[in-house]
């Protein structure tokens, strides 16, 4: 697979999600970038139906909301799980996506792994991973944006 060349200067803000919720990391003045593959992805599962941020997207199609994390809350079942993938798949629907299949785990106590296999039209398989360890969501993409910053900031 060939590696996405980073340019620090284009893309978007990256979003780096941790225990207290979601931040933009800066270095120099200049934020941490994202090419679109991990901030699109992360907006479609992780925001609730309702996000105040929809006002700026004119037609539906462009509106982010999924009840992908309030399915993952909750007893874990066979049921559970496949309702977290078919959610998850369904929140990653998007032309810039391509085709979408994900695995859903309960891999121990408290916790859940979600396993997104993305192709975009025209591109390498890419892969997202997110851990669930309680309340709280992990990351852990390819090229993610978060190889960019420097000293573990």
């Amino acid at each position: 697979m060939n590696r996405i060349p980073i340019d620090r200067f284009q893309g978007d803000p990256a979003i780096f999600v941790d225990e207290n919720g979601a931040d933009l990391i800066f270095q120099s003045g200049q934020p941490v970038m994202d090419q679109g593959f991990q901030n699109q992805a992360l907006l479609s599962l992780l925001v609730s139906p309702g996000w105040c941020g929809n006002v700026l997207f004119r037609t539906a199609d462009r509106q982010y909301g999924s009840e992908f994390e309030s399915a993952a809350r909750g007893t874990i079942t066979l049921t559970r799980l496949n309702d977290i993938r078919q959610i998850g798949e369904n929140s990653l629907r998007s032309p810039a996506f391509g085709t979408v299949s994900a695995v859903v785990q309960n891999s121990g106590p408290g916790q859940l792994d979600f396993v997104a296999t993305i192709q975009p039209p025209g591109q390498d398989i890419r892969e997202l991973r997110l851990t669930k360890n309680a309340v709280n969501w992990k990351l852990q993409a390819q090229y993610p944006a978060r190889g960019q910053v420097v000293n573990g900031v």
